[in-house]
């Protein structure tokens, strides 16, 4: 049987036919920032991890060709984790040029990446401080291009949740689950294992399934490693490790661990974040990725907030050209990137994706969300209930265009509302067919227009919400399972998204429905 942890084809030959392109003697590291100015753009560029372990040489060689299956790539935040003591003894760092807004590398955790990934039989290490060309904004371009290309066909991405400055514990809190590039370094690879500090060695962690951590060999500070997969299921569970008690080895004895590397207690939005990262893994090359994708990007952070989007266009296939975006023109970018989805034929599944976020001022049809820069986390309300209200996906969102005015063109079911006279407290079941309840509890009443087409403000039904199915969560029936897009008209005649609401699948047989309608939205 083939083993999955080795990758397949020759690696030697591949790494000595690759030309060098820097290689600087282990000593000289610390003394000046790392530059690649004198290197070609263009290229992809790889770290010749056994080199690095050995303390002999950082040697980066480069290629033409993505060398598919046969290295790691690194997942990790530029700003992580202060030192444990930065006073006492540091460990020898590293600084790249032009890496702005980055912290110093610690060698010896970069030491680590590097072990792991031999002993995972990748010789070449991928990390973007080292293989872009952070002074060069064409290299830049093309590099985020290729992105999404880049963690696809690595064997095995390592993720350093804490950054590169050290490596942290279990028990510590990090933020790589809220930054954007994360998303798709989690979601392309073919698998990700999570690098940590531990000092238990090789074992398994009891939780509502046994987990296996293992040990990287020849770590002198002491390192775990364990699948990304498993420890966000680990993350919403009582965790313990087990080992055999010291007086009596037939017994064993529990030691509970607390599971904050990935998803902590104190960072709002870090539990919605590990849903809807579980939900896009489950739901991997099938319907309802998308949906996944599009909410946990909605709630992430970049230093250049137009990386939100340039970070996830790889996973719609949409490549666009970084160059063409400021830096804070998120807006803008989601708008490209919702253009090139809809003329691929594929479907307009960020409608809704977080319904009870207001609308955005410029673009309705997104939420206010993408307007903002750092600090979205205080606009994402109460995180218990947005916890266990976004377990779900959306089967069925509308197709259509985006035109060249910036209005989202989708087809869909169509009916006139009428804010209901009962008011609106009850849910929609006990009126069955004629009603649908925003998220402010407000009911609105399907209005049957006789004689003409329907006016605003409209209820457009996006689909169906369907249940993650990931065994961590329970499963649930959800009466008002079908999700619609209230749109109402402003004073130019123009329509805008007026907020979403829910009701049951009775809702579609009552009269006053369209059928597939195209509606123009701002």
């Amino acid at each position: 049987m083939e083993n999955p942890e080795k990758p397949a084809g020759g690696q030697a030959d591949d790494l000595h036919s690759m030309p060098c392109v820097l290689k600087l003697p282990f000593e000289s590291l610390s003394t000046a920032p790392i530059s690649l100015d004198q290197v070609p753009a263009a290229r992809y560029r790889f770290i010749d991890a056994k080199l690095f372990v050995n303390g002999s040489y950082l040697r980066v060689v480069e290629t033409d060709i993505l060398p598919k299956n046969r290295y790691a790539a690194i997942s990790y935040v530029w700003k992580g984790v202060p030192p444990l003591n930065p006073t006492a003894n540091p460990p020898p760092t590293m600084t790249i040029k032009s890496a702005f807004n980055a912290d110093p590398i610690s060698l010896p955790a970069l030491r680590t990446a590097c072990r792991a990934a031999l002993q995972l039989e990748c010789p070449l290490l991928w990390l973007d401080g080292l293989c872009i060309k952070q002074g060069d904004e064409d290299d830049k371009a093309w590099q985020i291009q290729r992105m999404f290309s880049i963690y696809e066909h690595c064997h095995v991405c390592l993720i350093l949740p804490g950054g590169l400055s050290r490596l942290v514990a279990l028990e510590e809190e990090t933020n790589w689950v809220s930054r954007a590039w994360t998303l798709q370094e989690a979601i392309a690879p073919p698998r990700c294992k999570v690098l940590f500090s531990w000092t238990h060695g090789t074992c398994y962690l009891e939780s509502l399934f046994y987990l296996h951590v293992e040990q990287v060999e020849g770590d002198e500070s002491g390192a775990g490693m364990m699948e990304l997969v498993s420890l966000l299921a680990a993350s919403s569970r009582v965790t313990y490790l087990v080992t055999k008690s010291e007086d009596d080895p037939t017994q064993e004895k529990k030691q509970k661990l607390e599971m904050n590397l990935i998803v902590g207690d104190k960072r709002p939005g870090d539990r919605v974040q590990r849903n809807a990262l579980i939900g896009a893994l489950d739901l991997k090359g099938k319907e309802g990725m998308a949906s996944a994708i599009w909410r946990a990007a909605m709630m992430r952070v970049a230093y250049r907030p137009v990386d939100m989007i340039l970070s996830i266009m790889g996973m719609f296939g949409v490549s666009l050209d970084a160059r063409e975006f400021v830096h804070d023109d998120r807006l803008k970018a989601a708008l490209a990137l919702m253009r090139e989805i809809l003329a691929r034929g594929g479907r307009a599944e960020w409608l809704g994706v977080i319904p009870s976020l207001p609308p955005g001022k410029v673009f309705s049809t997104a939420p206010n969300i993408l307007e903002l820069g750092e600090g979205v986390e205080a606009h994402l309300g109460d995180e218990d209930a947005m916890e266990n209200g976004l377990l779900w996906w959306l089967q069925g969102a509308p197709t259509g265009f985006v035109d060249e005015d910036g209005y989202v063109n989708v087809t869909a079911p169509v009916a006139s509302v009428i804010v209901s006279a009962s008011g609106g407290s009850e849910n929609t079941t006990a009126k069955g067919a004629h009603s649908i309840r925003d998220h402010g509890h407000q009911q609105w009443d399907i209005i049957d227009v006789q004689g003409g087409s329907s006016l605003p403000p409209y209820a457009v039904h996006l689909g169906e919400k369907k249940n993650y199915l990931n065994g961590s969560y329970p499963t649930w029936s959800d009466p008002e399972n079908n999700l619609f897009m209230l749109v109402g008209q402003e004073s130019n005649g123009g329509l805008r998204v007026a907020g979403y609401a829910v009701g049951t699948a009775q809702v579609l047989s009552s009269s006053g429905w369209s059928t597939n309608e195209t509606i123009r939205v701002k």
